[in-house]
């Protein structure tokens, strides 16, 4: 944006590397679902209001790129399931891959499946009441989302996720969301959630950090009000936020451990990124 570009291509760029890196929980890195496959969920948003997401996917290590096909390429916000994301990317000549879980992945998946089976009862039922402790450890990886605001003083948000450690088949969270897992407009700012995808779209949280926005508040004031209210009505350990207001503001809030986040304006020689908490827990 520095040297010009466009705040969705800017967006688009960092979350791909995040896709490509295999580290997150994103593209090929994705967490591993109930039934061991990958399904992954991305979108994008711009500022006058343009946007398009992809949920339950399996055809593109760039979910988010395949989001921002589906704004420009089609009259639709949201489409679901690899098989009509499949004949759409066909329609459209954009190149598909299934992916497969990485050997970390496949290995994380093998051992909780196996500190469930050591509980003695192979019952579903009994095992899906297993899955929220031994999930603790998995739950590090997250969510990826980036926000921008360029020359032009457009906004825009992106964000991709392979969602959340063994979800049942078909299950979409908040990311793919208009209003829940990110939002933008140019008369506020742009932002994007991570954390408990049902929790979140509870609360319609970006939307509520974008009007929090639109009434005055610069972007760290209103992340720290929209995490404080979903923190109030559903609890702590929900949620995490990232922002850029109109002005070009950027703000991050949390009610979990830590939220990894970096930012980098135009003035700066290089990114400021952070693992560890910086402030204290809203």
């Amino acid at each position: 944006m520095a040297r010009g570009g466009s705040a969705l291509d800017a967006v688009e760029s960092a979350i791909n590397i995040m896709e490509n890196s295999k580290i997150f929980n994103c593209g090929g890195g994705s967490c591993i679902a109930a039934d061991g496959s990958l399904r992954m969920d991305a979108a994008v948003m711009t500022g006058d209001l343009r946007c398009g997401a992809v949920a339950d996917s399996n055809v593109t290590g760039n979910p988010v790129s395949l989001a921002r096909q589906v704004m420009e390429r089609s009259g639709h916000v949201l489409i679901v399931g690899s098989k009509p994301l499949h004949d759409f990317c066909k329609l459209i000549c954009f190149e598909t891959e299934e992916l497969r879980p990485t050997k970390i992945r496949k290995k994380q998946f093998e051992k909780y499946l196996s500190e469930i089976r050591r509980e003695g009862d192979s019952k579903q039922s009994r095992n899906w009441g297993l899955i929220s402790h031994y999930l603790k450890g998995y739950n590090q990886l997250d969510t990826v989302g980036a926000v921008a605001r360029d020359r032009q003083s457009r906004v825009c948000v992106g964000v991709s996720t392979g969602g959340i450690w063994m979800k049942l088949p078909g299950r979409v969270g908040d990311s793919p969301i208009i209003g829940a897992g990110l939002y933008a407009d140019d008369y506020s700012g742009a932002a994007c959630a991570t954390g408990t995808g049902e929790e979140i779209i509870r609360v319609c949280l970006s939307k509520t950090a974008c009007d929090y926005m639109k009434q005055g508040m610069d972007a760290q004031s209103a992340c720290d009000e929209a995490v404080r209210l979903i923190s109030r009505i559903r609890g702590t350990d929900t949620a995490g936020l990232i922002a850029i207001d109109k002005n070009g503001n950027y703000g991050a809030s949390w009610n979990t451990e830590v939220l990894s986040r970096s930012f980098r304006f135009a003035r700066m020689r290089r990114p400021f990124v952070s693992v560890l908490p910086m402030r204290r827990k809203l």
